[in-house]
């Protein structure tokens, strides 16, 4: 592997200076560039306009299929789970026989402790979605312009403790949204904003395509993937994150429910249900503090960022989709490096490489600035 790696096309391009293997290196640099392109990111489909010709090139032979499934340097997808798709599913659409079995069949899996694998291979397997280079770049920038401020450790450390609240301080309406990530644990805030950011999604009318959008629906679906699906990934910030959910679903389930709302309703008309509700008093005062679950402070959530549509809606869509990435770094910056090192053999995830483009810019918890033109040193052992 190491003949074909990018070490080996860096020090083919260096040799071509040098006169008696020069031809040789340029003949094998030549094989080794189409091989290299079978190890290149697969962007999604929705945006691929590099190479044209090459990429024809390997449609027609078939190489790219080759190359998206033996020479992929990580698995290149993001793993999606959304939490109304989850709760309308699970409420039982009848009182028939079909359902009594199918209710027998979930309480043996449950007995048996495989629900977790259940719900993987019915919820999150389906709703896999290859990374696009809108979403990388989107990204990529959002750091890049971060780390342009972190001209000492101490600001360095802020950025890196900003799981929504850097972006949120300069809105209009940032004193009620700031309680939503300043006063809440990380857990509790990844759930009011995806929770939101459902509500906000199935319930806006702008049929104008909003890249902006996109990015927070898939962020935000990814980041409950990892708080639900990958504890131990999440465990340095998931706090009591699996009790929340859980609840929070026990709640949601509850009122579909009632409503009558199971597998079959749309999903705009369970977000309309739920913005419908009376928040006047809050959920707190209603439920007392037993209750973990944060569905209805969500919806009070929604509400505020509903506001920010009033001037422009693409506005709240760009304010959204700038938290999401906070709370990605702050989770990528705060797991721990083994973990990141383990998944790697999982097929990767798109945090880790986020935690890698942060140790490049110089901004994390495991990262020490230092004097001169060093940027940064990454301190695995921590």
């Amino acid at each position: 592997m190491l003949v074909f790696s990018d070490w080996t096309a860096v020090s083919l391009k260096k040799s071509r200076e040098i006169f008696c293997i020069g031809p040789i290196a340029k003949g094998f640099s030549f094989l080794l560039k189409y091989f290299l392109n079978l190890k290149k990111i697969n962007w999604s489909k929705s945006r691929d306009s590099e190479s044209p010709d090459s990429t024809n090139f390997l449609e027609w032979t078939g190489l790219e299929w080759t190359g998206q499934i033996l020479f992929r340097r990580w698995s290149e997808y993001l793993h999606r789970y959304n939490f109304i798709d989850y709760c309308l599913k699970e409420c039982p659409s009848s009182y028939g026989l079909l359902d009594a079995l199918k209710h027998i069949c979930i309480r043996v899996i449950e007995f048996l402790n495989l629900k977790d694998t259940y719900d993987k291979l019915r919820y999150v397997s389906k709703k896999k979605e290859r990374i696009s280079k809108e979403l990388w770049e989107f990204v990529f920038t959002e750091l890049q312009e971060k780390s342009k401020l972190a001209d000492d450790p101490e600001t360095a450390k802020r950025i890196c403790a900003a799981r929504g609240d850097w972006i949120l301080q300069d809105t209009d309406n940032s004193t009620e949204l700031m309680s939503y990530v300043v006063d809440v644990d990380y857990d509790q805030s990844l759930m009011l904003w995806h929770i939101a950011t459902e509500l906000c999604d199935y319930t806006d009318t702008d049929a104008i395509a909003n890249p902006a959008r996109k990015i927070c629906k898939i962020l935000s679906d990814y980041m409950l993937y990892l708080l639900v699906m990958q504890p131990t990934m999440m465990s340095a910030v998931a706090g009591i994150g699996q009790i929340r959910f859980r609840d929070t679903c026990a709640e949601a389930k509850k009122f579909f429910s009632a409503r009558g709302l199971g597998p079959q309703t749309k999903h705009q008309e369970a977000c309309e249900k739920l913005l419908g509700i009376n928040t006047d008093v809050p959920p707190v005062a209603v439920k007392g503090d037993r209750s973990k679950s944060v569905l209805f402070d969500a919806c009070i959530l929604a509400k505020e960022l509903q506001k920010l549509d009033k001037e422009n809606s693409k506005k709240k869509w760009m304010i959204m989709s700038k938290v999401w990435v906070e709370l990605l770094s702050y989770a990528a910056g705060h797991c721990r490096p083994n973990t990141h090192a383990a998944q790697l053999s999982k097929g990767g995830e798109f945090i880790t490489f986020v935690w890698l483009l942060m140790a490049h810019f110089g901004i994390g918890a495991q990262f020490q600035i230092n004097e001169g033109h060093a940027r940064a040193k990454l301190i695995v052992g921590k």
